[in-house]
């Protein structure tokens, strides 16, 4: 077997069970249960598995991390039919290696700044007080849709390595939102992960202009002035 196709099959299965133990990690009394019916059972590991699958708090976490995992997937297939062309754009310069993307992590960064001060500024003025929330709404979607594009990068690069080219842009993109998620829930360090990741996709959308694949400019405007 290739072993990139090992390397694959082996991070789903680190994702999984990264997502369950983050799951159990800060249930702490989930943790008091389980060791207390473990201590007074006959047959500790029966006693364990009742534990975790008959624990309402344990289900309902799982059902949480479920949903979100889903949402995520489903925005990116929505991203994915909605705007192909500016996703593969995207992807496209993702791939160009890892001086690309701390530059669009930079940009991310940026933006941010920027956006807070102009927020800050709004608030001064009464009629740009609601700009703060539009800035919001833009940071978001920039986020988000380099986010989507990152992950299909992600899953595409490594079925590529893998062999497995020939599948559906889904796949890449249910590989890479597996990681990426899985990633983001890692106990004390997935915050710091997911923020890294929002600013990389931020930077991502606007270093191409979503996707346009044209540079920042204003060659439109300046024609219109020389014409």
């Amino acid at each position: 077997m290739n072993r990139w196709r090992i390397v694959v099959v082996t991070l789903v299965v680190l994702a999984i069970v990264s997502m369950i133990i983050s799951v159990l990690f800060f249930d702490l009394a989930w943790w008091r249960r389980s060791l207390a019916s473990l201590g007074s059972a006959r047959a500790p590991h029966r006693a364990w598995r009742t534990a975790l699958f008959q624990d309402e708090g344990v289900r309902a976490n799982f059902a949480t991390l479920i949903a979100s995992l889903v949402t995520q997937f489903l925005f990116g297939v929505l991203i994915l039919y909605l705007v192909p062309d500016r996703v593969r754009n995207m992807a496209q310069d993702l791939s160009k290696g890892w001086q690309r993307v701390l530059k669009f992590f930079a940009v991310g960064v940026l933006m941010v700044v920027i956006l807070g001060a102009v927020g800050l500024l709004s608030i001064l003025a009464v009629h740009t007080m609601p700009l703060p929330f539009i800035l919001l709404g833009i940071l978001f979607l920039a986020s988000f849709s380099g986010v989507v594009a990152l992950a299909y990068q992600l899953g595409f690069a490594m079925l590529a390595r893998a062999g497995w080219t020939s599948r559906s842009p889904l796949v890449s993109l249910v590989l890479g939102t597996l990681i990426l998620f899985a990633l983001t829930n890692v106990p004390y360090l997935g915050s710091i992960f997911l923020i890294m990741v929002l600013l990389t996709g931020a930077g991502t959308s606007i270093a191409t202009r979503f996707g346009s694949g044209k540079p920042w400019n204003l060659l439109p405007l300046m024609e219109d002035v020389q014409a």
